[in-house]
């Protein structure tokens, strides 16, 4: 009985999986200060079909590797202080393996009396002094590039909160700010938007009357337009460009021979080669016109074009592996880089020998809610299926199964013991 309910629990693990969120691919790379002055500490999260799924934080270093949901529609990042990324996300065919980006943060204003800041720092605020007295405050709009400093032509909106009403301006490169009187005091939320740059939301304390005009700048975001490709085989040798419609040549941020990515304009079409070498044969030959956000860009080459990489040859009969537990920290799944080594042996064994398979099972110790200990063994156990997977291992090969706390190998009385009940195992089996 306990036989047939273990294979139930094998068997249904991929609904599981599914109703956590599938998994496709992974986003790594770097959040960083607009100005330049370093890394940030970020937390990412996607926004899918289903809802928002939380992906993970950067490290001190503001790197950041999280898996992928699939169906992402769009990916917000956010950090203490700065203003908050909405980038959408486009992925152009199947998503696989792992795509680099690059984004860079402003900061936000902080709650102060007469000047603009972010909606997301808005404490309890009442004004001292409502009462309806007429008055003439004169403020003046302007709207800029947070990189540049160059003037935008934009949309602002004002909501009045004691006249509870709404008026609207348009800003143009001719006429770049607006006037505006304000004849009581006042909390006043803002809204501008200007084409291609991230919406700004703020607020506006008017509690000060004076007879000096003043002038508010708003800084916006320009709205990132990234192509993060990443090319699946690839090998060394393969050379990679990136043109415009006119044919002139792109600069793209190269990580290695198989992930590339550019900031770029949205609307513009764009000519993505990948050939054998300078003035070699191009076997991909692929045109996008690229929309707002962040556009992912799978290539997988034909493999009798790939030129040859000097490789080790390496005696098939001396390729061995064997079963071996792999441990993780408490409440980590993020693969250990020890692990590694021994799963790319795994990998290798499993495709040269076709008759092999995988059985991998997660546990963990007994700290904390069962359901959570349950969800972050099947997260161990996917990220372990998932690195194979990418290493070329068939996916039908692997039988998966996260079970929680209920099988400990050590009673969880210390912690050396409920370090080792934090396990994933991974066996080989023979296939039918």
């Amino acid at each position: 009985m306990k036989y047939k309910r273990f294979l139930m629990t094998l068997l249904l693990f991929p609904v599981t999986m599914t109703l956590l969120h599938a998994q496709c691919g992974f986003l790594a790379g770097k959040v960083t200060d607009m100005s330049g002055s370093g890394p940030l500490i970020a937390s990412l999260s996607a926004k899918t079909d289903q809802g928002k799924v939380r992906l993970g934080k950067t490290d001190s270093l503001g790197v950041f590797n999280v898996e992928m949901p699939c169906h992402i529609t769009e990916l917000t990042v956010e950090s203490l202080k700065y203003q908050t990324l909405h980038i959408p996300v486009n992925v152009d065919g199947k998503a696989e393996g792992t795509f680099f980006v690059t984004v860079a943060m402003v900061p936000q204003g902080k709650q102060t009396s007469d000047e603009p800041y972010a909606q997301s720092e808005q404490t309890h605020f009442e004004l001292k002094d409502s009462t309806k007295t007429l008055t003439s405050i004169v403020r003046r709009f302007e709207v800029k590039d947070a990189m540049t400093n160059e003037s935008l032509p934009a949309e602002i909106c004002l909501y009045y909160t004691q006249k509870q009403k709404k008026d609207c301006f348009s800003l143009v490169i001719s006429r770049p700010t607006v006037e505006v009187i304000f004849t009581e005091k006042d909390i006043v939320a803002l809204e501008v938007k200007s084409p291609g740059y991230q919406a700004y939301n703020g607020n506006l304390i008017l509690d000060k009357t004076d007879d000096e005009p003043r002038t508010y700048i708003i800084k916006l975001n320009r709205q990132h337009t990234i192509l993060s490709v990443n090319i699946i085989n690839a090998k060394t040798g393969i050379q990679c460009r990136l043109t415009e419609e006119n044919k002139e040549v792109v600069a793209m941020n190269r990580i290695n021979d198989g992930h590339y990515y550019a900031e770029l304009v949205s609307g513009k079409s764009y000519r993505f080669v990948i050939s054998a070498g300078q003035d070699q044969k191009e076997f991909v030959n692929a045109v996008a016109s690229l929309k707002e956000g962040l556009t992912l860009k799978s290539f997988r080459l034909p493999d009798r074009e790939l030129p040859v990489a000097p490789v080790e040859i390496v005696n098939k009969s001396t390729i061995t592996a064997s079963d071996k537990t792999l441990y993780f920290p408490r409440s980590d799944y993020k693969l250990p880089l020890q692990s590694r080594t021994y799963l790319d042996s795994v990998a290798v064994f499993i495709m040269e020998n076709k008759n092999k398979g995988l059985r991998i099972t997660g546990h963990t110790d007994n700290v904390g809610n069962p359901n959570l200990n349950l969800t972050l063994s099947e997260y161990r156990v996917r990220v372990i299926s998932r690195y194979l997977v990418g290493k070329g291992v068939p996916e039908k090969v692997i039988v998966a199964s996260g079970l929680g706390s209920k099988y400990p190998v050590r009673p969880n009385d210390t912690e050396e013991n409920r370090r080792m009940n934090r396990r994933v195992e991974v066996q080989i089996v023979d296939l039918q």
